[in-house]
């Protein structure tokens, strides 16, 4: 079977879509990808996937010269996606979400192919939204997403993500070259980052420098900045623009502070982490309601980015801290909420449609 996956460029829809392409060529399928990729067309490439990108903008301008700008460049990627889906005549056509992926899944649908949609968050992006109308079946990521979409097409698959493979704590603490009898603190703001977690979480460090050493996924704008921050202050932390090896950062952290991407949020839960969620508050507020899949069941605690200080932060760590959170506790409390094979998940339906 021949599959084309459409996607965004962001990580929150790159990494399922590549978890999901392994599970699918494991099954012996030919897998390739189409969309408007960004940074991300090499790290696919590598991975011995075809790739066709296109060229396509989010509606940024709402102006009646916005609208038309957009309605153009969506329509001249379109028309590229038809091509791309002549030559290639998938079988089935995935589509990850985010405005990258649109033209392509409305070929699809024009061209009468049999379209499967993920959404990874609680609540479905525009693009999402709008095919889901349309497309044979929607994969969720979480049962809470069933309420705003048409139930008879939605399937729960979870979200394909990294979390199987961990490392023991001792091997993974050397990766980073950190010591074993200290606490450690992971934070990840993102594949991006995160400007504001960096310098607040930067500050605190001074403060727990005596009992605690971190891992800081700074993304590519403010690494060389807090990595020489880190160095001057001699502070214990070991600062990444981004970490490839995420099972291996996730075994040696003790805390994990975090964005709250569909992802992390299924990481965290299937991992049984202790984690203080920050959640990014643009983009529809996505991620706050992603955020609360764990915090209403305890096992996560959220801080709003117009709440979160230096004080605020170190506030939820010493909370987790003094609550004693373990893994044994989080994995009862999230019991039933995670799918742990999605990607299986996800290649299975697509087999089915």
């Amino acid at each position: 079977m021949k599959v084309l996956i459409a996607t965004g460029g962001t990580g929150g829809h790159i990494f399922p879509a590549i978890e999901t392409a392994k599970a699918l060529r494991v099954r012996g399928h030919h897998v390739s990808f189409a969309g408007v990729l960004g940074g991300n067309e090499e790290k696919i490439k590598a991975l011995d996937f075809p790739v066709f990108a296109l060229s396509a903008k989010g509606l940024n301008d709402r102006s009646f010269l916005g609208w038309l700008r957009f309605g153009k460049i969506m329509s001249k990627a379109i028309f590229r996606a038809f091509g791309v889906i002549r030559r290639n005549a998938p079988d089935k056509i995935i589509g990850f979400g985010g405005y990258g992926s649109f033209p392509v899944v409305m070929a699809g649908f024009l061209m009468r192919r049999p379209v499967l949609i993920h959404e990874q968050n609680v609540v479905p992006g525009k693009a999402n939204a709008l095919m889901a109308t349309m497309v044979k079946k929607v994969a969720i990521s979480f049962e809470a997403s069933r309420r705003y979409l048409n139930p008879e097409k939605v399937v729960w698959t979870g979200c394909p993500c990294r979390h199987s493979a961990i490392p023991s704590k001792k091997e993974s603490l050397k990766v980073f070259g950190l010591a074993d009898e200290r606490k450690t603190i992971l934070l990840i703001g993102g594949s991006q980052g995160s400007h504001k977690l960096n310098e607040i979480f930067s500050d605190l460090m001074k403060d727990f420098a005596a009992d605690f050493q971190a891992i800081h996924m700074t993304g590519a704008k403010d690494f060389s900045t807090y990595e020489q921050r880190y160095k001057t202050q001699a502070l214990p932390v070991k600062a990444y623009a981004f970490i490839d090896d995420m099972p291996a950062a996730y075994a040696a952290a003790d805390i994990i502070i975090a964005r709250s991407g569909a992802a992390t949020i299924s990481e965290l839960g299937l991992l049984g982490l202790p984690a203080v969620l920050v959640p990014y508050p643009f983009a529809g507020n996505h991620q706050k309601y992603n955020a609360e899949v764990l915090a209403q069941k305890g096992a996560a605690v959220i801080i709003e980015q117009k709440d979160l200080t230096k004080a605020s932060l170190k506030e939820a760590v010493s909370r987790l801290l003094f609550e004693n959170w373990t893994k044994e506790d989080i994995l009862k409390k999230t019991k039933g909420l995670f799918q742990t094979d999605a990607a299986l998940q996800l290649a299975l339906v697509t087999e089915g449609l």
